[in-house]
């Protein structure tokens, strides 16, 4: 099972609306080519911002395609991977899509993502400083 997690930063802020779309049309595509995963979204008061944190799993062919998709979105941009690889099994195996709307205080005792709406977040990430996303995404599954 490939698996891929990466973050992002919204061109525009997703209203709830959009955000319940976006996951609408996600969850029918996902459950048609074996995809799973999760996704977080984190707004900014502060930056007027939208930032994702998603991890997306399934059979490689189909992840690959999505992943196309995904970086070809332009309602996003500044897309960085945090980690990309195989595992035996599904690590959101019931989730076509997970999702989780952040407030500022879900993160700020996770180390790496408590100032993701900060200039430096982005720029330890273009120097090589990966904050492990698989963990803190791990703790928002509680597999049902």
């Amino acid at each position: 099972m490939k698996y891929i997690v990466y973050v992002s930063q919204a061109r525009a802020p997703f209203s709830i609306d959009q955000l319940t779309d976006l996951l609408g049309r996600s969850r029918s595509r996902n459950t048609k080519e074996g995809i799973t995963g999760i996704l977080l979204y984190r707004y900014s008061d502060d930056f007027d911002k939208g930032y994702f944190i998603q991890a997306i799993e399934g059979p490689e062919a189909e992840l690959d395609a999505l992943w196309r998709r995904i970086s070809g979105d332009s309602r996003h941009h500044t897309i960085v991977t945090l980690s990309e690889g195989f595992e035996e099994a599904r690590m959101f195996p019931n989730w076509s899509m997970g999702f989780k709307n952040v407030e500022p205080g879900d993160l700020a005792d996770v180390p790496g993502f408590a100032d993701i709406d900060k200039d430096s977040f982005w720029e330890n990430l273009r120097s090589g400083g990966m904050p492990e996303a698989l963990d803190l995404l791990r703790g928002f599954y509680d597999g049902d």
